[in-house]
C-alpha cells in the first residue's frame, strides 16, 4: 500500500495547520490558542490570549482576532480588519504578550 498523494498530504498539514489549538506560551508557559492564519496571500502563525475581550477595549498597539467557526466548522482565527470589524459577532481575541520578565540586580 501506498502512501497519499503528496497534494492530499500538503493540503491536510495546511488544514491541520489553520485549526485552532491550545498550546502553553513557549517563553513564559502562559495559556495561548496557535493557529496558521487562512490567508492565502500571506499566511501568519497567529498566538492569542485564549479569553475573548470587548472589542471596545482592544489596546493600543495589539493585533485583534475573530475566532470564527462554530458547532460544524472547524475553529479558526481571521484578522479583524477594518471592513470585517463593524459587522462583526464572533468572540475578539488579542495577540499574546508575554508578562516582563523581572530584571536581575546584581551579575555574579
Amino acid at each position: 500500500m501506498k502512501g497519499l498523494p503528496p497534494h492530499l498530504v500538503a493540503e491536510r498539514a495546511a488544514r491541520a495547520a489553520e485549526t485552532v489549538r491550545r498550546q502553553p506560551c513557549p517563553r513564559c508557559g502562559a495559556d495561548t490558542l496557535t493557529a496558521r492564519t487562512p490567508d492565502r496571500v500571506a499566511a501568519v502563525d497567529v498566538r492569542t490570549d485564549p479569553h475573548p475581550i470587548d472589542p471596545a477595549t482592544i489596546p493600543a498597539g495589539r493585533m485583534a482576532w475573530c475566532l470564527t467557526g462554530g458547532q460544524h466548522a472547524p475553529q479558526r482565527l481571521r484578522w479583524r480588519d477594518r471592513w470585517h470589524a463593524p459587522h462583526c459577532t464572533h468572540p475578539v481575541l488579542i495577540d499574546h504578550v508575554c508578562p516582563p520578565q523581572p530584571v536581575q540586580g546584581v551579575l555574579l
